[in-house]
């Protein structure tokens, strides 16, 4: 029985206590920490609840302040130096967290795991003194990426050279680290059911999560053309619950994700809740992208054909449906929750971190 524990800043896309299920499904010993609870409202398992993170308006306009981060994604791969005013304030954060995490390390028994997988390959110190405990204790490292971590603020040198072992989700994150392994997302497709009806009047939607990083402006300029020539009903889904989300989703017969591309991003949970659903689901892949998919059942869209696909599946029927069959069969076969963790422990096994027959 192996012990394994994920730290996170926060719940990201609802995947991370997947993982946590999933583990405890194998027989194993999992719990999922995360810093501050994400305003979706995704499961939590134990959460920090520090203060001077999060999403909130003013820790974002002090970013603006104290950070020199470049936001667009980089072509190589950065590492995060913070200087001056920005090395100050989190060494007054890591000072003001101390006593909390200390107090949660010995309450939740912290040290007694085996693996850690640290998302978005942060320590819950910036200083990275938790984990190099760990390292002194034998335990084993993962530095686990998710998208923006990687691309816009690089690694943290502590962590980077701890890691034992770095993991992605992002296929451009193969690209950018040197060293770097690339793991499908664990989803819970289970807990949808594919739709066998669509509407009278088709219903197209977009969730955004970031406007700028989904195209969301051109995206939203032709679903209105599309709306007000009275072919569809378009569904913008945004600031909401994920629960009311994913209610919005299931009255839809089209999915948009995403059309800029910005730093490959081509796909993620928003796209596997829509495939899931058996909802005919449009994206932009690189053609890297798509190669190394291979049989993906996605509609590749970008700028320049979005209103023409999206006219060619509002009038080809059997088409939709059989994209929307695609995808959730895809979804079954490439991203189902014990598939991928499996996959994990293939890892770990190669490694020598567990037996095969653990």
């Amino acid at each position: 029985m192996l012990k394994i524990l994920h730290i996170s800043p926060e719940h990201y896309t609802g995947t991370l206590m997947t993982f946590v299920r999933t583990h405890r499904a194998f027989g194993n010993v999992s719990r999922l920490i995360t810093m501050y609870p994400n305003w979706c409202g995704y499961e939590e398992d134990i959460n920090l609840n520090l203060p001077l993170v999060g999403n909130k308006w003013y820790l974002r306009e002090l970013k603006k302040l104290l950070s020199r981060e470049n936001p667009m994604p980089s072509t190589v791969l950065r590492e995060w130096n913070p200087k001056g005013l920005e090395r100050l304030f989190f060494r007054i954060r890591d000072a003001l967290w101390r006593h909390k995490i200390e107090k949660s390390i010995a309450d939740y028994n912290l040290f007694d795991f085996d693996i850690y997988h640290f998302h978005a390959g942060v320590d819950l110190f910036r200083d990275a003194r938790f984990a190099i405990k760990l390292k002194t204790l034998g335990k084993k490292i993962v530095c686990h990426y998710h998208g923006t971590d990687l691309r816009n603020r690089g690694v943290i040198r502590a962590m980077d050279e701890l890691s034992d072992l770095n993991l992605t989700c992002e296929f451009d994150h193969l690209s950018l680290h040197p060293n770097i392994r690339y793991l499908f997302l664990p989803f819970d497709v289970f807990q949808y059911s594919e739709r066998e009806r669509e509407n009278d009047m088709l219903r197209i939607c977009h969730a955004p999560t970031s406007r700028f990083f989904k195209g969301s402006d051109v995206i939203i300029d032709i679903c209105n053309e599309l709306e007000h020539e009275g072919r569809i009903e378009f569904v913008l889904i945004e600031g909401r619950s994920h629960d009311e989300a994913i209610r919005l989703k299931r009255t839809c017969d089209i999915a948009i994700d995403q059309i800029a591309n910005l730093g490959g991003l081509g796909y993620g949970v928003n796209s596997l809740e829509t495939l899931a659903m058996g909802i005919p689901t449009c994206t932009n892949l690189t053609t890297e992208y798509e190669t190394f998919l291979s049989d993906h059942p996605f509609i590749n869209v970008d700028a320049t054909n979005l209103k023409e696909k999206l006219e060619y599946l509002i009038k080809h029927e059997e088409f939709r449906r059989r994209k929307g069959h695609e995808g959730r069969v895809w979804v079954e076969r490439v991203h189902a929750a014990k598939s991928v963790v499996q996959k994990l422990y293939e890892i770990y096994q190669e490694l020598g971190w567990m037996t095969r027959n653990a």
